[in-house]
């Protein structure tokens, strides 16, 4: 289908979407054309009627719903054509339903107003098609002179042949009859008129322009035949048959419209226009014929073949005249392919702008890097192309270079692209309207977006992190710095809210690392979400953010409410996992003497105050941290050289059957020995060496030593069957080769797996359970038992502890101290131990120190440890009781059998 085009010259070949699918035009057209020949089989009667309507209504009404389906900037020509053919269409039902009602056909009725209606309409569509400049709908000067000429020849030839005048003439009918019938001729002659130098000037091209022209070719040579023959009865089907091609032609031309466009070359003169502007000269000759047909001229052939040899010899001249300007014109185009072709293989556009800030030069490359290909830029305002907040600066600009010398000025514009993203482009300008060739400004345009972009991308690479978008630690540094000065100009305050996300690694490592950047690209939005607009937010690194408060009069207190904020947002789950984490946040107060570092750093020792002290909390920095934090900086230190260095020993606490009070195992306990500082707790080391990672060597060296020194008990007594309990750290459990090294401590030591116990806190198993629960099935398949550590002391292990293939409930010393009385066990103790027996698990009672303690568990729990029996023990202690206890065993057994031999 043909469309409206969107600039002065485009590709008569461009498919454009709109009308109906081309199959379904085929056998529309298939079926027309089968009722047209079943009409012409048999023209007369109902069936010719319906035949003939069936294609001229059935044509119109397809042609319209297919003009309807087309975009509005090529729906209004065809509209017109497709209700030229529906109009007349419905004059055909009107003039067969008025013959059926008087049984006579009429000279004129309502049919005659909608025929008439059909020619105008078809006129319409036709001048909009043949239009050079579409977009406006109108015609250059050269064509209106050529369809005046073709109009008045054609009215003259057919005024002639229909005998117009013999119409006006007779008197026997009405004078509407008579202006009717006189109409038809001279609509006739308008269409042939249009028609006739479109095909000439090949203004109607592609199929559907061959459709339309067929069809209102097919409809006039029935309009004609009809006014030149006399007694139309005989030839009536087959004129039929010519209005019934007609319409379905122009019916398909429509739905067949594709977007070919007829030509659109403005001012192109070529033969076809020639014979258009010549063809008047035909006219005597035309009359000269006319006449001696009619009997009116005797002798024409003077007149005809002189006016035939003028109008020839004006052809010849006028298209010598024409090829000559071709040539001289192929010429030019040479110079200015030349010219186009150095200028498109550019990435550059050049410009010509006059003083007023119009462009004075097509520049179709500047249409091209603007997003409108096609556009002419000739008479554009230069500050209408540029984005709306530069065009004072451009207009700036453009005055400026009005009075500039002829030296080169370069600058930078942002303008708006077709797709309404702004481009940036670079100048170079030249002041030439001294030059009477220029007479403007010459500016040479080049495209700078992605330099641009690439600039504000490293720009912000540099200063916000590329994972989450927060400012980063160099940003936060700067903003810091001024707001510190900020401060001693007022009587504001700045604080700092920094945070470390509390076991992120276990997401890392058990989730992947994908995961884990996706709960970080989350907690950085609901960090943003629950600060102030003035707030800055930052990533510091890994898992470590931190937020700036500034100008605040109260900033302690909403530095604390900030953080109880963002604890609270951290306990709904994160990531696609559904992961749940917390924070340990340290919060600093700018004083006088506060500096970037000093604030970075008593901020992160706050934080370190608040991990340390159970996570997920807040804690304020108090001077007192930093001596602690000095403290801390140096244990740590020393514990990276304390195993190298021998500093660790383990001591060995007795476990006992609590009814014989016989010792059945060890639980191995690890001290620290420093060399300066003495005998340091693991309370105060563990967490050191659990953050830095040293715990995994450390527990290396535990299990290794408690199994090859309980190997060693087993092989002085072989009647023993002593067990060794080991405590596992949550950082030892994550590694991937916790497994692997349990093996091999068994194997190197010699030690059976079922006498080897792994103790582990259940604060470990709850914070990843689906990782630890498949890390503690694969350590069971060794052989060895499983003890959950200080059961009840915390946390919903409850839930969990289904799931985890555990052997041991350990019960802390804390319910322990519970026990008052040997009759009855506190409730908690109760129930913790019902709990086991009802899990089938074995219970250890821990820190008994009490006769009465020892009393009241004998009948319900099996095993206990506590000073009651022996403080931890050195290997040699612990051996010495090994081997009083195996001869107290052994004593008894003597006594046994000499009781027996009495």
């Amino acid at each position: 289908m043909r469309a409206t085009p969107t600039n002065r010259a485009l590709d008569a070949l461009t498919p454009l979407p709109g009308g109906l699918p081309r199959r379904r035009g085929t056998w529309l057209l298939a079926l027309f054309v089968v009722l047209a020949a079943a009409h012409t089989w048999h023209p007369v009667g109902n069936f010719g009627d319906a035949t003939y309507l069936g294609v001229t209504l059935g044509a119109g009404a397809v042609g319209l719903a297919a003009a309807l389906r087309l975009p509005r900037d090529r729906r209004y020509p065809w509209f017109w054509i497709a209700t030229g053919v529906m109009s007349s269409g419905i004059g055909d039902f009107c003039y067969t339903a008025v013959t059926r009602i008087r049984d006579e056909q009429p000279d004129v009725s309502i049919a005659d107003v909608f025929y008439l209606a059909s020619y105008i309409a078809l006129a319409i569509g036709l001048m909009n098609l043949l239009a050079r400049r579409r977009l406006e709908r109108r015609f250059d000067r050269d064509d209106l002179i050529d369809l005046g000429s073709i109009f008045i020849l054609t009215v003259i030839l057919v005024s002639y042949v229909a005998d117009v005048g013999q119409i006006f003439a007779d008197h026997s009918v009405s004078a509407v009859t008579r202006v009717v019938w006189a109409a038809y001729p001279v609509l006739d002659a308008t269409l042939l008129s249009l028609l006739v130098p479109a095909i000439l000037g090949r203004r109607l091209r592609g199929v559907s322009g061959a459709m339309i022209a067929a069809g209102i070719g097919s409809w006039l040579a029935s309009d004609f035949a009809y006014m030149w023959i006399a007694d139309v009865n005989p030839q009536s089907a087959w004129m039929d048959l010519g209005w019934m091609l007609g319409a379905t032609s122009i019916s398909y031309a429509v739905m067949n419209n594709r977007g070919s466009r007829s030509s659109d070359r403005q001012g192109r003169v070529g033969v076809g226009s020639v014979l258009i502007a010549l063809t008047p000269l035909a006219v005597p000759g035309a009359i000269e014929t006319w006449f001696y047909i009619r009997g009116y001229d005797p002798n024409p052939v003077p007149m005809f073949f002189a006016g035939l040899a003028l109008f020839a010899l004006a052809i010849a001249r006028a298209v010598r005249l024409v090829r000559a300007r071709d040539f001289q014109e192929a010429q030019l185009r040479h110079s200015e392919r030349y010219f186009e072709a150095l200028t498109h293989s550019s990435a550059d556009a050049v410009i010509v702008v006059d003083t007023n800030g119009r462009i004075v030069n097509d520049a179709p490359r500047l249409a091209d890097m603007i997003g409108f290909p096609g556009m002419v830029t000739t008479g554009a305002y230069v500050p209408d192309l540029v984005a709306q907040p530069e065009r004072k600066r451009a207009q700036a600009i453009l005055n400026w270079l009005a009075s500039a010398d002829e030296s080169v000025h370069k600058g930078e514009v942002q303008i708006t692209h077709a797709d309404g993203s702004n481009r940036w482009f670079g100048l170079r300008a030249v002041n030439l309207t001294d030059d009477p060739v220029v007479d403007g400004i010459v500016v040479n345009i080049h495209d700078i977006t992605d330099a641009k972009l690439a600039e504000d991308e490293l720009a912000r690479l540099a200063f916000h992190d590329s994972l989450t978008g927060l400012t980063n630690r160099v940003l936060f540094h700067d903003r810091l710095e001024q707001a510190l000065k900020r401060t001693a100009r007022s009587n504001d305050d700045v604080a700092i809210v920094y945070m470390d996300i509390d076991s992120f690694k276990t997401v890392n490592d058990s989730r992947g690392h994908e995961s884990g950047d996706q709960v970080l690209q989350q907690i950085a939005a609901r960090l943003l979400s629950t600060v102030r607009p003035a707030d800055t937010v930052a990533r510091l690194g890994g898992d470590e953010f931190a937020i700036l408060i500034e100008s605040s009069r109260q900033p302690l207190e909403e530095a604390s409410k900030l953080a109880d904020r963002v604890l609270t947002l951290l306990e709904e789950p994160l990531g696609p996992q559904q992961v749940v984490l917390s924070a340990s946040i340290g919060i600093t107060i700018s004083d006088g003497l506060s500096t970037v570092s000093s604030m970075l750093r008593d901020a992160d020792i706050a934080m370190y105050q608040a991990k340390t002290t159970g996570k997920n909390r807040w804690a304020l920095y108090d001077p007192r941290m930093r001596a602690a934090a000095v403290e801390f900086e140096e244990l740590q230190n020393d514990l990276s050289r304390a195993l190298a260095e021998n500093q660790f020993r383990l001591v060995y606490q007795p476990i006992l059957e609590l009814r014989s009070e016989r010792v059945v195992g060890f639980e191995a306990l690890l001290r620290w020995h420093h060399p300066t500082r003495g005998l340091i707790a693991p309370g105060t080391f563990s967490p050191i060496a659990e953050g830095n990672g040293s715990i995994i060597a450390i527990g290396q060296w535990v299990l290794n030593e408690a199994c090859r020194t309980a190997a060693q008990w087993r092989l002085r007594d072989t009647t023993l069957s002593l067990s060794m309990a080991v405590n596992i750290s949550a950082r030892e459990l994550e590694s991937p080769d916790i497994v692997d090294r349990v093996r091999n401590a068994l194997y190197d030591s010699g030690l059976p797996p079922e006498a080897l116990v792994l103790e582990l806190t259940e604060s470990v198993l709850v914070e990843d359970p689906i990782a630890s629960a498949r890390r503690l099935h694969e350590l069971r398949d060794l052989g060895l038992k499983l003890a959950i550590d200080d059961f009840g002391t915390g946390y919903s292990s409850l839930s969990y502890l289904g799931n985890f293939p555990v052997d041991i409930l350990k019960i802390d010393q804390t319910f322990i101290n519970t026990i008052t009385s040997a009759e009855e066990l506190p409730a908690i103790v109760l129930g913790l131990l019902s709990l086991a027996e009802t899990l089938k698990l074995e219970t250890v009672a821990e820190g008994i120190a009490l006769n009465v303690q020892l009393q009241a568990l004998r009948s319900r729990c099996k095993f206990g440890q506590g000073y009651l029996f022996a403080e931890p023990l050195s290997p040699e202690s612990a051996g010495q009781l090994l081997e009083l206890a195996s001869w107290q065993r052994a004593c008894t057994e003597m006594a046994g059998v000499a009781g027996q031999t009495r």
